[in-house]
């Protein structure tokens, strides 16, 4: 191709007219978000003989801002937002940060930056992406009041955050979800408010009961269908009033309500614009020498606010390009996207997959629903098939299947009416589940849905040095849409993953660690001295040894051992779903440690013979096991080896196993005390 000049790009005075003699294409890029950044890696791609620019109006260099929701809830490190364009060191490549375009010059096919440079351009692609809709209320401008929309607002939340600051949370959208779980602590209060419901009504009355149900277990206070009227500033703290008259006072409020695209610099140029810059099958604009793709973009009356359908627009717009310059034509049209919503609340995988929207779906003839409900864990999925085939489906809670069961969606695959039954009763649409790992894949499986990238893409990567998440991810772009490949991608780089974190973690830590070390006393410490008599004073050796409170401590201990099995039968019994499994798990752990005290008091750290002390091994080693299991489930999200779980299950059943044969010697005790 041509020599270009040693500067990273041709730049020219506003006050010169240009006049195109070049050789060789300029395409530019307005817009470094991950729409900006995919157009820029597929032009560098498709068009060997050509210089891609690209200009980004913020501070920051190319971000995900698709992660913006997991950095906030400390998912994912800062440096792991980078999103960096692949082949960055090609001297095709020249990018300009914090250098806002001003203006397009459709005439002479130049734009204009903030720095008064001018530059030309053969092809323009428009990625400006959008900005946060406000509502229109008073008190929206009141220095409380925070959108969240780029890395710079999600700092600010950072800070809310970790000052445990009292917020209200306006939207109830996949960004209002994320944001408000996100922001909440054990020492703040988080408000998720909306005039509509959860996620636009798209997980039905049955599913939003379920998300209901997570979020409030989690903490976030639910205000819905009250709509906002106003903002007013109360001291320090803002107030809220709403339509039906009630108020709310915070520390702070975010802004969740959607986007507005940022149709400005194409309104200015004169292009075609609506709600969002109006585009065709190949995403030109009413200019064919410019093009429009992601959340600016406004195709067939639509705009679309996930990153997905604007990365499948770049495949279609940037190949276009590439065949007006003589390359192949390489993608079809494009012709509309699924809105798949993907998002992780908390530790709670949600999703809607396929089009599921109430009014697309009421009108559906022959539309046959088939849901699994488990009450007990928390889950909820919900199957759509027409005629046979899968139309789409909503889940809460994790499914193992998610990967199959997008690429089924996709194609509309047949299920039959025998694998509904089972799915209705197992929750499983793609038969058992097995061990199998990812390795044992062929190297087709597409791993990642979003971006089409195989197994053996990923493994081709990682034998060329890639050896991290984030490595792999920029190298693949796997994991940089939804992110719930992400745990395959680890399993083939041996990555531990981190576990879920408990409830009550902190507390059940403490009693567990606290059982633990009385069991170790009433190993240690040596058993007390037999008094020379019965007539002593009220003292240790009377609790002992006195009759009435021998009865006394070892009929509390036979009640504490009954109500530590209430965890059994609501762990069990799938009617009784009073109360969150986690608080059961607190409680149960309580109970076990009052109930080692008991034995303390009954026993004086005597171990006993015979019988008695086969009672007191398998009742301090039973305790042991659940200690030991209450420390896994408490520190789990902090310790990430690969084999944790396996560690829990083992201790989990030796701790179920001694507990079988506790009634027996408890029984025989009791026998042997009254009886003999």
């Amino acid at each position: 191709m041509t020599e270009l000049d040693s500067s990273p790009v041709q730049q020219y005075s506003p006050d010169n007219t240009y006049t195109s003699n070049n050789s060789y294409p300029i395409y530019v890029i307005v817009g470094t978000g991950p729409v900006g950044v995919r157009c820029a890696q597929k032009l560098l791609e498709f068009c060997d003989e050509a210089q891609v620019v690209i200009y980004g109006a913020e501070t920051e260099s190319p971000y995900n801002r698709v992660k913006l929701s997991q950095y906030l809830s400390r998912h994912v490190e800062l440096a792991e937002l980078d999103n960096p364009i692949l082949g960055r060191r090609d001297h095709r490549l020249a990018e300009y940060i914090d250098r806002k375009i001003l203006s397009i010059d459709r005439t002479q096919k130049t734009v204009t930056d903030a720095a008064g440079n001018t530059q030309p351009y053969t092809k323009l692609i428009l990625a400006t992406g959008s900005n946060p809709a406000i509502p229109q209320i008073a008190g929206t401008d009141l220095p409380t009041v925070y959108p969240f929309r780029s890395l710079r607002n999600t700092n600010d939340l950072v800070s809310l955050r970790d000052r445990h600051a009292d917020i209200c949370v306006i939207g109830a959208g996949a960004l209002g979800l994320e944001a408000a779980t996100a922001l909440k602590t054990p020492k703040n209060t988080v408000t998720l408010q909306s005039r509509g419901y959860l996620l636009s009504g798209l997980l039905g009355e049955e599913g939003e009961a379920f998300l209901k149900s997570s979020l409030s277990a989690l903490g976030v206070n639910l205000k819905m269908g009250d709509s906002l009227q106003a903002i007013e500033a109360d001291g320090k703290k803002s107030r809220l009033r709403f339509a039906s008259g009630k108020t709310l006072s915070v520390d702070a409020i975010v802004l969740c309500t959607g986007i507005q695209p940022e149709v400005t610099l194409a309104r200015q140029s004169g292009l075609d614009t609506q709600r969002g810059i109006v585009v065709n099958k190949w995403m030109q604009t009413s200019d064919p020498d410019i093009y429009a793709v992601g959340e600016c973009a406004e195709f067939d009356q639509k705009i679309y606010q996930l990153v997905r359908p604007g990365y499948e627009q770049v495949e279609s717009c940037c190949s276009h390009i590439r065949r007006n310059h003589g390359g192949a034509l390489l993608q079809r049209p494009y012709t509309g996207s699924y809105t798949d919503i993907q998002l992780k609340i908390a530790h709670i995988p949600c999703a809607i997959i396929g089009d599921v929207a109430v009014d697309n779906i009421e009108y559906q003839h022959n539309l046959q629903r088939d849901a699994y409900r488990n009450r007990f864990k928390g889950v909820y999925r919900q199957l759509f098939v027409k005629n046979g085939r899968i139309l789409g489906a909503v889940y809460i809670g994790s499914w193992d299947e998610a990967n199959d069961l997008r690429q089924a969606v996709a194609q509309q695959e047949k299920v039959n009416q025998r694998t509904l039954k089972n799915f209705a009763n197992t929750g499983r649409l793609f038969g058992k589940q097995t061990a199998t790992s990812i390795k044992h894949f062929p190297d087709s499986y597409l791993v990642c849905q979003c971006n089409s990238v195989s197994k053996g893409d990923l493994c081709k990567t990682i034998s060329e040095g890639k050896r991290s998440l984030n490595e792999l991810q920029q190298a693949t772009t796997a994991g940089s849409v939804c992110g719930s490949c992400r745990p395959l991608m680890a399993e083939l780089l041996d990555t531990p993953a981190p576990n879920l974190v408990m409830r009550h973690a902190r507390g059940i830590l403490i009693t567990s660690a606290l059982s633990l070390l009385l069991i170790a006393l009433a190993f240690l410490m040596p058993a007390a001295p037999v008094p020379d008599t019965v007539q002593t004073a009220f003292s240790w050796q009377k609790l002992w040894y006195d009759n009435f409170w021998k009865q006394v401590t070892g009929y509390t201990i036979l009640v504490l051992c009954l109500l530590t099995a209430a965890l059994s039968v609501r762990k069990r019994w799938k009617k009784f779903t009073l109360g969150h499994m986690d608080h059961w798990r607190y409680a149960h752990s309580v109970i076990g440690l009052i109930s080692l005290l008991a034995l303390v008091v009954h026993t004086g750290f005597r171990l006993g013979e015979s019988l008695n002390l086969a009672l007191m091994l398998v009742f301090l080693t039973a305790t042991a096991t659940g200690s030991l299991v209450g420390v896994f489930m408490a520190r789990n999200h902090h310790w990430t080896d690969l084999k944790l779980r396996e560690h829990r299950k083992w201790w989990s059943r030796v701790h179920y196993a001694l507990l079988w044969a506790l009634p027996v010697l408890l029984s025989y005790h009791i026998l042997a005390v009254y009886y003999f």
